[in-house]
């Protein structure tokens, strides 16, 4: 992954004070921030980080608003160059002598992929704990949630190659999956794309790990129910907007974010609910939150029979929905994600089978990828088509068109989680 290597040093730890960028090369389980990369904002993240045990830090100066600390008095003080900090896991896996280039590729390759993972698990457990939290006490649920946003939202600004990752390892199992998540990350990455303000995407944020939290007084049997739900038990389900609005405004909630959660089932054609708002009466930044919601409950939704991939759920956005949705915004949408969503299962030209485990913005064409293994204990390759010139994607498959093997391997999966991540750097 791009670290930007040419503006990253190290400096010692006594040298950390507030307005520096920094990167914590630990393991996510490691240390207690959201991020592992970020701005220092306060005294209290300084004793946290000093805590850790660490000696040195990377330090980049292109995205710091100060200047390392000096470590001694200012009389005494003799100038040194900043030393460059090299990728510390590129470094041991170069110390591997019997790994070929194409190994130590894929190694790094898998490296970069487990830390995303991690990270993903740990912002899905805290995610669960908001929600459990919310009944009971919206207070300190909201204020978790403003923590959560906070540092996703500095990652994801801070980032300038930004992209969906598929979770479809073997780590990440489907007890991870939080719909509130999937919508805040397809809503973050998409306002990216719009070059929304940090503000507005704060706001955005917030609003998608909140939207769905009237449903925690809907009686699981509504909420889980497989066959369609008759009138009543709609009418009943539709309260979810105004109960999540209720438990809210007891809390200092900006009325921003109670516009945008009371606006999250609303279409653009007027046929939402609950007031049937036009599209010129929906709040710009609903539309982002309506579309981010309905791509995951077409992906993910409660009744496993239902599911749509990836690739079906965007087609079907555009050539069913897209009346009901913002033009310009869904347009914006598809591109950002991309001609193969990640989570889709591909063929491609040598007629192997793989899934598309991020997109390159650029190119969108040219996704990263992991081979479809017949191996259960074994992990395909990962490749990034912008190097593979001579393989191409040539379909999109839905599951039943799978091999039995492989049909039953996904099935074990029936969720796609995603978290955003910067993009893989494989030179």
């Amino acid at each position: 992954m791009p670290n930007h290597a040419s503006d990253t040093y190290y400096i010692d730890i006594d040298q950390l004070q507030v307005g520096l960028y920094i990167h914590l090369d630990l393991g996510w389980m490691d240390h207690p921030f959201s991020v592992s990369n970020f701005k220092v904002t306060d005294d209290a993240q300084i004793e946290t980080i000093k805590s850790l045990g660490l000696k040195q830090l990377r330090y980049d100066p292109r995205r710091s608003s100060s200047m390392p600390l000096r470590t001694a008095p200012l009389q005494n003080v003799v100038e040194f160059p900043l030393k460059k900090a090299p990728e510390p896991k590129v470094e041991i896996i170069d110390a591997i002598p019997e790994l070929s280039q194409a190994q130590k590729k894929q190694l790094a390759l898998r490296q970069a992929i487990a830390e995303s993972e991690q990270k993903f698990m740990k912002t899905s457990t805290e995610v669960r704990n908001i929600q459990k939290l919310s009944t009971e006490q919206p207070e300190q649920a909201y204020g978790m949630a403003s923590k959560l946003v906070g540092d996703l939202v500095t990652s994801t600004l801070t980032e300038s190659d930004i992209a969906i990752h598929a979770m479809n390892g073997h780590r990440v199992s489907d007890q991870h999956y939080q719909h509130e998540l999937n919508t805040l990350v397809v809503a973050m990455l998409l306002a990216k794309n719009l070059d929304i303000t940090e503000e507005d995407l704060v706001i955005l944020g917030m609003s998608a790990i909140l939207h769905d939290i009237g449903k925690r007084q809907i009686s699981d049997k509504i909420l889980l129910k497989k066959d369609p739900l008759s009138v009543r038990e709609t009418a009943i389900y539709q309260t979810h907007v105004l109960l999540g609005m209720n438990m809210l405004r007891d809390v200092a909630v900006p009325r921003k974010i109670l516009t945008l959660i009371s606006q999250h089932h609303e279409f653009a054609d007027g046929t939402g609910y609950p007031k049937g708002l036009h599209c010129d009466q929906i709040d710009p930044l609903s539309h982002i939150l309506i579309i981010a919601n309905m791509y995951d409950n077409l992906c993910n939704p409660s009744n496993p029979a239902h599911t749509k991939t990836p690739y079906e759920a965007l087609s079907v956005m555009f050539a069913q929905q897209r009346h009901q949705f913002d033009q310009t915004i869904l347009r914006r949408f598809i591109k950002c994600l991309g001609i193969y969503p990640p989570g889709s299962v591909i063929r491609l030209s040598d007629q192997k089978l793989a899934t598309v485990l991020s997109t390159n913005p650029q190119q969108p064409l040219r996704p990263f990828i992991q081979m479809l293994s017949d191996d259960r204990e074994e992990e395909g390759d990962i490749i990034d088509l912008r190097e593979a010139l001579d393989i191409n994607i040539i379909q999109c498959l839905k599951p039943e068109q799978l091999p039995n093997l492989l049909q039953n391997r996904l099935r074990l999966k029936q969720r796609t989680s995603y978290f955003l991540d910067k993009i893989y750097a494989t030179s």
